[in-house]
Order: structure tokens, then C-alpha cells, then sequence
């Protein structure tokens, strides 16, 4: 999911103004309630953003990964942030001050470029999992997610593979659902011979009967 940029196109100058960071897998990069005053850039990893209720159910917002920047929301007001940021890997940010990195941007028009790219991205995102919820089963959720995951193998057209195979707890969260109901959805798609299982794979042998399942 990483933008048509990179961490290695941004000037120099901007670079030498961030500071490499590494995050352990579930460390909490930012808390639910507190407003953004930095950004940063995943340089690879990915992250959750997580929003809790006041009875304790986290539901998902959004993700995170290479290439994108996190904490964008925050950088012309100060209001307390409705999510946390979560690690679901190891990462490595690079990390902005808030302050500087609105002078960058105003210093650098292609930083610009780079931020409207990931934010309209994520815009497009949102739009699509809104709709999504509204308008279609779990099971064709399940199955949306996994034909956009789904990329082509060898010289076949309508062979796909899904690799790594999808961690089913990360899925459910994704898609507000349960591991238990993720992963009977996959069985029930590999009885079916829409997926094989391969090592640390799934196949998808005809692309277009995994999107029928989008329903």
C-alpha cells in the first residue's frame, strides 16, 4: 500500500530534520485522547490506528504502512486525537516536530506533493471501507479484502497469490469482525477452490471467481 514515493525522494535538507525512530511490535506510537505534535514517516512496518469506547471496544480506523506519514490529521490544530497508533511490527519511522514539519513543507513544494498523495490515499481508503460495511456481507468484506491483497504469479493471467498469508486476528480487526469468522470464511473459500493453501501463501486460481464472492 505504499505511495508512488518514497522516504529517498524527499531533499536532503528535510531528510538531516528527522530522526530515525524503531518501534517494537505493539508499542503504542500514539495515545487515544492526545494531540499530534509530531509526524512521522513509516519507513517500513505497519501500524493500526484504533479508536476505544467509552465501554471498551476498539474498532479499526485505519492503517499504516511503508511510505505513508502519520499524525497529518494534527498538523493545523491541536484537538485530542480519536485514535490510537499501534505497531503491528517492528518499524521504522523517521519522525518530524510538528512546527518543522510545516516549515518543510513550506520550504519543499515536493514534500507537499508527497503528503497531499498519502492523505488523498487515505481519504479514498476510508471512503471505500465506509462503504463496504454499508453495503456488503461479511463474508463479501472477507473476500474484497482478500482480492485486493491478491497480486499476479508467473505468466497466467487469473493466477494470483496472496503472500504472506493473511494473519486472520489482524483481518477480523480490519474488517470489524471475529478471527474465528475470518478464518471460516477462508476455509469455506479453499472448499470451494476459489483459494489453495500453499506455504505461506493462498493461491487464488481464477481471479474473477474470488471477486464474484464480493457480495
Amino acid at each position: 500500500m505504499s505511495t508512488d514515493f518514497d522516504f529517498q525522494s524527499l531533499p536532503e535538507e528535510a531528510r538531516a530534520q528527522g530522526i530515525v525512530k524503531n518501534y517494537l511490535k505493539d508499542s503504542i506510537l500514539h495515545y487515544q485522547d492526545d494531540p499530534h505534535n509530531h509526524v512521522c514517516f513509516v519507513q517500513s512496518g505497519r501500524a493500526f490506528a484504533t479508536a476505544i469506547d467509552v465501554d471498551g471496544n476498539e474498532g479499526f480506523v485505519t492503517e499504516y504502512t511503508m511510505g505513508q506519514f502519520m499524525g497529518c490529521e494534527g498538523l493545523f490544530e491541536r484537538n485530542p486525537s480519536k485514535y490510537q497508533i499501534v505497531a503491528k511490527t517492528h518499524m521504522i519511522g523517521v519522525l518530524f516536530a510538528r512546527d518543522v514539519f510545516i516549515r518543510l513543507m513550506n520550504d519543499y513544494p515536493s514534500l507537499n506533493n508527497i503528503v497531499i498523495a498519502d492523505l488523498t490515499r487515505q481519504v479514498r481508503n476510508f471512503a471505500r471501507q465506509t462503504l463496504e460495511a454499508n453495503s456488503l456481507s461479511v463474508q463479501g468484506r472477507i473476500a474484497a479484502e482478500l482480492y485486493r491483497q491478491a497480486r499476479p504469479i508467473g505468466k497466467t493471467p487469473d493466477i494470483h497469490i496472496i503472500r504472506p498469508t493473511p494473519v486472520f486476528s489482524e483481518l477480523a480487526q480490519r474488517l470489524g469482525s471475529s478471527r474465528e469468522t475470518v478464518s471460516r470464511a477462508v476455509s469455506k473459500l479453499v472448499k470451494s477452490g476459489i483459494l489453495e493453501r500453499s506455504t505461506g501463501a493462498l493461491v487464488v486460481p481464477a481471479l474473477p471467481k474470488l471477486k464474484e464472492q464480493i457480495r
